[in-house]
């Protein structure tokens, strides 16, 4: 439950206004692009011919190997495998694939309609069945539905993505916060891991909102957590609490490690300009408080409590610092 003091100085914080970023859209897996994978040659000819004539950019690989290759560093919106190859069957790769890549949508081609293997790859997870040699009307509608398919996926991911981004920040919002807590904790507590947290502050933003407007304020918002979350580790997230506080997560991390980490972001708020690209070079600072599993708490509320606490000690002697459960500074 929120002190006092906590509840005093919510009611005076600067209001932020509500212009909102839309969060950043998810990456399309690619863009009209596939992937062929076959060893026989006229057979790769033929079906990379058909797609092409399509506008359709065609990549082909003759081994099992190569196709887990291209599929680690690029983004196809089908994969058409045939499930003839000698060394590792379509049958054994189907699988493989769909662990690398379990939204890809797999078409398995066959050399003989209706044939086992087909039916098998359905039940592994393959979206289409083609016969060889590949019917073009066929081929046609089989397009039509992974690109229908790409499309869904595209706009489930972004509202997804929607669900746990703050509406004016690059940062994770307070609800998925709370699901991250509670979980992360939990697999803590399991295998005996320390786990820490920074609460921090940005110091008179009103200044900002005063000088330049709230919108301006806001501007300073995205800037800041976009700065943080530059600064991070990938196992790392910044969250936006509410107002102009927000939650950074280290995993896996004791309370020295995050004591150095509070310190680097610290400076790097107090050395940044920001609204530079409008012309100004507003100088910040930002109060700190951390909290480190288990010593500091056991549960996510307990490990808030601490560091906001921690943090609102080092706001009202000095701004501009880190604070912990013994000392602040």
């Amino acid at each position: 439950m929120a002190s006092p003091r906590r509840s005093e100085r919510r009611r005076n914080r600067p209001a932020i206004a509500p212009e909102a970023a839309p969060p950043s859209p998810v990456p399309p897996p690619g863009s009209g692009r596939l992937l062929t994978v076959e060893d026989n040659r006229a057979g790769r000819r033929r079906l990379a011919e058909l797609l092409t004539v399509r506008g359709i950019e065609v990549d082909v690989t003759g081994t099992a190997e190569g196709a887990l290759r291209r599929l680690e560093g690029i983004g196809y919106d089908a994969v058409f495998l045939d499930l003839d190859l000698r060394r590792i069957g379509g049958l054994e790769l189907l699988p493989q694939i769909l662990r690398l890549r379990p939204d890809m949508s797999v078409v398995a081609v066959a050399g003989v309609e209706g044939s086992d293997a087909a039916t098998q790859a359905l039940k592994r997870g393959a979206i289409h069945t083609l016969t060889k040699p590949v019917d073009d009307q066929m081929l046609e509608v089989v397009l039509r539905s992974c690109q229908e398919r790409v499309r869904l996926l595209q706009r489930n991911a972004l509202l997804q993505q929607q669900t746990i981004l703050d509406d004016l920040t690059t940062a994770f919002n307070r609800r998925h916060l709370d699901n991250y807590l509670e979980e992360e904790l939990e697999r803590d507590r399991r295998y005996g891991r320390t786990f820490s947290i920074l609460f921090f502050d940005l110091d008179r933003l009103k200044d900002v909102n005063d000088r330049f407007g709230h919108l301006a304020g806001s501007r300073v918002l995205r800037e800041v957590a976009s700065l943080i979350e530059g600064k991070l580790r990938k196992s790392d997230r910044i969250f936006r609490y509410g107002g102009d506080e927000f939650v950074v997560t280290l995993p896996e991390t004791g309370a020295e490690g995050a004591l150095r980490v509070a310190h680097r972001l610290r400076r790097a708020v107090r050395s940044h300009r920001f609204l530079g690209a409008e012309g100004r070079a507003v100088t910040l600072t930002a109060s700190f408080g951390i909290a480190t599993f288990p010593q500091d708490g056991s549960s996510q509320e307990e490990m808030i409590r601490v560091a906001d606490q921690a943090m609102y000690r080092v706001k009202e002697k000095t701004r501009d610092g880190v604070g912990t459960r013994e000392v602040s500074g």
